[in-house]
């Protein structure tokens, strides 16, 4: 009786590190697909921007709210880089200081002084997406905050 007892607490321990295996932190797991639009928004491409921005939507609603998932959803709908862009500042504002209360690793986030808009991107090496290739290097840190 003992060996069915400890097999069946076994078989269940083992299914229920299977179902959480592959979960992520919901907060993590939006800052990957935002991670992913702000390179695409960097680099002046708004496809790869739009993709991940429908991806986000769900996520970023789960981790700030409605606002930040109709923004994601504009951003994923947008026709134009400069749109895309906007929308990218709407749902920064909601964002990053979710991103930087969860104090993501690698994490650094920037205020851009000409849109007067903040973002969040892995690395040290500055990457403005609200002006892409032609101002990259353009921002200003912000103070990191606490959870």
């Amino acid at each position: 009786m003992r060996r069915v007892i400890s097999t069946v607490a076994i078989v269940m321990a083992l299914g229920w590190i299977a179902t959480t295996a592959g979960q992520e932190n919901p907060a993590l797991e939006a800052f990957n697909h935002y991670e992913q639009i702000r390179v695409a928004l960097s680099n002046d491409t708004l496809a790869e921007a739009a993709k991940h921005a429908k991806a986000l939507a769900p996520l970023a609603g789960a981790v700030a709210g409605n606002a930040a998932r109709k923004a994601a959803d504009q951003l994923g709908a947008a026709k134009t880089l400069e749109d895309a862009r906007t929308y990218f500042g709407d749902l920064s504002a909601v964002l990053v200081p979710k991103f930087q209360a969860e104090g993501i690793p690698g994490a650094h986030a920037y205020m851009c002084p000409m849109k007067q808009k903040p973002w969040i991107q892995r690395g040290d090496t500055m990457s403005n997406p609200y002006f892409g290739k032609a101002m990259a290097t353009c921002g200003s840190p912000l103070a990191p905050q606490a959870k």
